[in-house]
């Protein structure tokens, strides 16, 4: 149904509005026919009494009854009040005594049966009472105007349900108040919880949902969501073990290979098998590398300089980016460039990046690394570009842009990437075929860095 919204919140208050809309109209209706019940039963037992103290009064052994009142009642029936009035009649409808103004009521049709009767004509009510006088039978006919000044009934069942509703819906609407507070506090222990759950990822997997300030409907799930996390934390562990095993026991025969390779006497042959080594080793080294970002955590991140970190990055890798036939420069501001993260990991993926750059583009690329005060390290080529609809492609693993080269397994721009997860920051692609590529790192800056930065 369109109108049935997905909000449980919504759904429960939308319910009770609705209860509350029945029960405005119903309870009143209610309530209204149970006071007209009671009030008739008590108007009733109020007649039936004044008949029955009226044929006690009655003295029989003469053609014409003789009644001798109390007091009470004999000022109950002096006047036309509110209607009330009795008449002692006989079976043929004669009357035998009455009291003042009785022929002001319609006790006629009241009906003369062995048993008491009530009977109601028009806006009177009435009780008809059998007594047994001498030998014969008549009636104590006992009548009330409902409508009179005395018959109040009606009017206080009126004042009643006129103070009662307000009441009644004051409450009723006060509940989806009440209703709506404990449903937010059960919506933001939910939501808090969904927070901490959304904050965990492959670096921090030991952290845990915390179960005790949910309400036992949710702390089932939660509970789940712990067990499940602490699975895919023993699974990445037994993943990262067994790649960095592998790759471990994969470096010792690949060393051993690299010596035995100076005895082959044919330097072509010599030349492409070292090649093919080199790239097995490349390959054994970025496997052990993808291990070991799976486990790492925050608390092997410290503050360092950014600057410094490409200072040594060009440096080491400057030998061998020349020996290639390309260039590599660095531009870096003056001032200090204060990051916050793992610095090894840091200079892993920038290596990667400088390495990939030489690797990836033909002799004569000229290679700058830029640092910028916001907490990015740029990596700028002129070569060719990648090879891909959407450079950010390259940065899937095992993606290659030239599928007949085997001198990589795809994995350098992924653990790059995997890096910058680590750090909770961004890696960015930008390339055009013929225009170069730029890929940069935005580190996150250290605590106070961003307002240095600001004021520069």
């Amino acid at each position: 149904m369109r109108f049935w919204p997905r909000s449980l919140i919504a759904r429960i208050l939308l319910l009770e509005l609705g209860a509350i809309a029945i029960a405005a109209v119903a309870l009143p209706m209610l309530l209204t026919a149970f006071l007209r019940t009671e009030a008739h039963r008590y108007e009733q037992r109020i007649l039936g009494e004044q008949a029955r103290a009226i044929a006690l009064r009655i003295s029989g052994g003469a053609s014409i009854p003789a009644i001798r009142l109390d007091p009470g009642l004999t000022h109950l029936y002096a006047s036309p009040y509110d209607g009330r009035a009795f008449v002692v009649a006989d079976a043929d409808g004669r009357t035998l005594v009455e009291s003042p103004h009785a022929d002001l009521v319609p006790w006629r049709e009241a009906p003369r049966l062995p048993q008491r009767a009530a009977f109601r004509a028009g806006a009177f009510v009435g009780i008809s009472q059998p007594v047994r006088v001498g030998t014969r039978r008549v009636w104590v006919i006992v009548t009330q105007d409902r409508t009179g000044p005395g018959a109040i009934l009606d009017d206080v069942v009126h004042g009643f349900i006129r103070r009662y509703d307000p009441v009644l819906i004051s409450i009723l609407l006060l509940l989806p108040l009440i209703n709506s507070a404990l449903i937010a506090r059960l919506f933001f222990a939910v939501r808090d919880a969904s927070r901490q759950a959304e904050a965990i990822g492959p670096h921090n997997l030991d952290v845990r949902i915390e179960e005790a300030s949910l309400p036992l409907e949710v702390a089932p799930l939660a509970h789940a969501t712990n067990d499940l996390l602490a699975r895919l934390q023993a699974s990445f562990r037994s993943q990262s073990e067994f790649v960095a095993n592998v790759a471990h026991e994969l470096r010792t025969p690949l060393t051993v290979h690299r010596v035995e390779l100076e005895a082959v006497d044919d330097s072509a042959l010599r030349a492409r098998l070292r090649e093919s080594v080199d790239r097995l080793g490349h390959v054994v080294a970025q496997l052990q590398d993808l291990a070991a970002l799976e486990v790492m955590a925050d608390d092997r991140f410290e503050t360092f300089d950014a600057r410094l970190l490409a200072q040594e990055t060009v440096a080491l890798h400057a030998p061998q980016i020349v020996a290639a036939g390309d260039t590599i420069g660095l531009d870096a501001p003056a001032i200090p460039v204060l990051v916050r993260g793992n610095r090894v990991l840091a200079g892993l993926a920038l290596a990667n990046l400088v390495t990939n750059a030489s690797r990836h583009t033909p002799p004569g690329t000229a290679i700058e690394l830029e640092v910028s005060i916001d907490g990015a390290l740029r990596v700028r080529d002129d070569g060719p570009g990648i090879a891909a609809s959407d450079p950010e492609a390259a940065t899937e693993r095992y993606w290659r842009a030239d599928q007949r080269r085997s001198d990589g397994a795809g994995l350098g721009l992924s653990i790059v990437r995997r890096i910058m997860d680590v750090h909770r920051g961004r890696l960015q692609v930008e390339s055009r075929p013929g225009a170069g590529t730029c890929v940069a790192l935005h580190l996150p800056l250290a605590p106070g860095e961003n307002r240095i930065t600001s004021r520069s």
